[in-house]
């Protein structure tokens, strides 16, 4: 059998609906909304790497619309926005930084994405990682170098590369998959 690395918090076995709510600070300038390819990643990763049931999440266009129908001071908080969209789960993905850039033949692409992920309950209750500080997230670099494509490819698969690094631990992970390249 192959050796697995053991969740650490067994996400399938929960119930009820999860939502990823990315925090995307307004001095992070980025050629496309890293909220929409973040949330992308990290709901394909929860389907199909944890089994997570796709009817148990909640697609970018739907924490949007509940964003924009919250009043400005509320706008930003997770928990407002999981709990209008009746979310149990609330997957919190801080971006500290970003970077991309082309070289001389244009679409060539050095990058890095770094941010901080955290599982709570809708109540605000800290579920993963265990550490026992309320900041304890699991912090998250991951870089492409010379990676061939576009833009938007680019920060795909930086997107992916975190939602992997963070999924990863809501599943048994297969030892040879747990780790990938584009972590740093």
């Amino acid at each position: 059998s192959e050796k697995v690395v053991p969740a650490e918090f067994q996400l399938a076995d929960t119930e009820g609906k999860i939502a990823v709510i990315v925090a995307q600070p307004a001095w992070i300038k980025t050629p496309i909304d890293l909220r929409v390819t973040l949330t992308n990643a990290f709901n394909f990763a929860l389907k199909e790497k944890a089994g997570i049931n796709e009817s148990r999440l909640t697609p970018y266009v739907d924490v949007l619309k509940s964003r924009l129908a919250m009043p400005e001071d509320k706008k930003d908080s997770a928990f407002d926005i999981a709990g209008k969209l009746s979310a149990k789960y609330v997957i919190v993905v801080q971006i500290l930084d970003f970077d991309l850039s082309t070289f001389a033949e244009k679409d060539f692409y050095n990058g890095s994405m770094q941010t901080k992920t955290c599982l709570f309950d809708v109540g605000g209750n800290k579920l993963w990682p265990k550490e026992d500080s309320k900041e304890g997230c699991r912090d998250i670099t991951v870089g492409i170098e010379s990676e061939k494509g576009t833009v938007k490819t680019a920060v795909e698969k930086l997107s992916a590369a975190t939602a992997h690094c963070a999924s990863r631990y809501f599943y048994n992970c297969k030892k040879p998959q747990f780790r990938i390249a584009e972590e740093q």
